[in-house]
């Protein structure tokens, strides 16, 4: 990031709107790219570009390292996207499900139904008891399907560093669930 960036950062830091406004034009382009590799609509990308941005202001204080504002910017683009994401998956599914098939009532057995979603409440609690950095490494690479590079320049850190978080994360999913992998 250049001087320049840096200077409206910090300018924005200390409350100037004008300055923050400028970081938008600045960033714009390369975070609806961000979104829209998510979500791959670009109004959803647009709609999660504008969020990102507001919570951006809110938090733009918290920023410590006012050089990295861009890879801290595509980190809460890409993390809202992947959220917008997922509440979409689950309304789709959970509209599928409840549809009847043309050649029985339903399609799903509910015993299924219950174990899918133990397995999907014990995962989802395995996740959240990872670190926020190994959570989005994760994501990243198994619902967005990047690689170890990209997720390198989201996160900040080298692709051999994703790669060992990748290990440890997933190290610590098969401790916490025992219990899936004989499923």
């Amino acid at each position: 990031m250049n001087a320049a960036n840096v200077g409206l950062v910090e300018q924005a830091q200390s409350g100037d709107t004008t300055a923050f406004a400028q970081l938008v034009r600045i960033y714009q382009r390369m975070c609806l790219s961000v979104a829209f590799k998510v979500l791959s609509d670009a109004s959803l990308a647009n709609d999660v570009c504008q969020d990102a941005f507001i919570k951006a202001w809110q938090r733009v204080r918290d920023l410590r390292e006012p050089g990295h504002f861009g890879t801290w910017m595509c980190g809460i683009v890409r993390n809202l996207a992947v959220d917008r994401l997922r509440r979409r998956r689950r309304t789709e599914s959970a509209l599928s499900e409840s549809i009847p098939s043309k050649d029985s009532r339903w399609t799903l057995d509910p015993v299924d139904d219950v174990c899918r979603r133990e397995s999907h409440e014990l995962i989802t609690d395995a996740l959240a008891g990872l670190d926020e950095s190994a959570r989005t490494a994760l994501t990243l690479r198994y619902y967005d399907r990047l690689p170890s590079k990209q997720i390198a320049q989201v996160l900040g850190i080298s692709a051999d560093a994703v790669d060992m978080r990748l290990i440890r994360a997933r190290k610590r999913l098969r401790e916490a669930l025992p219990q899936l992998q004989s499923a």
